[in-house]
This record gives C-alpha cells, structure tokens and sequence, in this order.
C-alpha cells in the first residue's frame, strides 16, 4: 500500500524566450491541503478514412486545482496581478496575472520505502475562486482556499516535469533551483 502526503507548493513567474524558459520572483503559494492536475487531451486522428482505427491524441491542456489553507499575500501579487505586500492586498477589476510555474512536493511510502516526488507544471495560468467565511459558534469554522487555472505546454512543448528523490531536502532544494527561489528565502 502506497501512502502519499502533499506540502511545499511554490510558484514564479514564467518567462518564455525563443523556446528558452526560465523563473523568477520564485514564493511560497501557500500551505498545501489539496492538489489536483487533470490532464485534458485532442483527437487529431484522421476522419479521412471509415477504416482509421488508430486513436492520435496530444496532451491540449491541464486543469490545475488547489486547495491552500491560505494563500500569500505576496503570491496573490504574482499569481493574480494584484497590489500589496505581506501585510495588505488591494485587488482591482483591471487585475491581470501572468503565467507561473507551480512546483510542489509528495511523499510516497511503498512497504516501508520512502521517497520523494517533485512535481513542476511550467506554465499555468492561475485564477480565483470564490471564498466562504462562517462561524462555527464561538469560533471561526476552517475552510480551505480554492484556486483553479490551466496548465498549457511551453514553446518547447514541456507542461510537466516529475522528479524523484530520496531525501526531504533534495527535493525542496530542487523545487527552490526552479523557482529561483535562493537558499534561505
């Protein structure tokens, strides 16, 4: 039996240049609860022939689901276009975010082994979904913050990458590298 844990999402800003792509402004989103990456797919076989029996499909798009307890004040600045800081977040009608790279870590135990799994989309385009806050009689009820968005192939055709590793902090070492995110940030 597998057991699986999700944590650590980062996000950066996604920059394409001639089939080159790179990070930068690398975050932590916020803490993870719930991921899920819904791969979406295009027939193109060919309608030609009655006899085509084969399927040809190519990867279109993904849809991206996250659930946070939070998200950064910060991260709704790069995910979302919007104005703050740490402790203050205006959001705007003109408000516009960018494509980000989003990376997060798993952990897998297969009889007793442990590992590690690093997972970056490379260009996802992110957006809000609405928010409910209740009360719980005298305390506040948890709810967990959803965004959602697609995935789409770069310019060299990459969406996703999975990578695999045997220690903790290989695998955050490695999401930071790819968001640019430098060592003790």
């Amino acid at each position: 039996m597998a057991y699986i844990g999700l944590a650590n999402i980062v996000l950066a800003k996604c920059n394409e240049n001639n089939g080159s792509v790179s990070y930068s402004n690398g975050m932590r989103f916020g803490r993870a609860i719930k991921v899920s990456i819904d791969p979406k797919y295009e027939d193109i076989g060919d309608y030609g022939d009655i006899n085509d029996d084969e399927d040809d499909e190519v990867f279109s798009y993904a849809d991206v689901t996250l659930d946070t307890a939070e998200i950064e004040m910060e991260a709704s600045k790069l995910a979302f276009g919007h104005e703050g800081n740490q402790d203050d977040c205006l959001e705007n009608e003109q408000d516009r975010g960018g494509y980000v790279g989003i990376g997060l870590r798993t952990k897998e135990t297969i009889n007793g082994s442990v590992n590690y799994l690093a997972i970056w989309l490379y260009k996802v385009k992110l957006k809000e979904d609405g928010e409910n806050h209740e009360t719980a009689g005298e305390t506040g009820k948890y709810d967990t913050v959803t965004t959602t968005g697609k995935a789409v192939p770069c310019e060299n055709g990459n969406w996703r990458r999975k990578k695999k590793f045997k220690t903790l902090q290989e695998t955050d070492d490695w999401l930071n590298d790819m968001a640019g995110i430098e060592k003790g940030e």
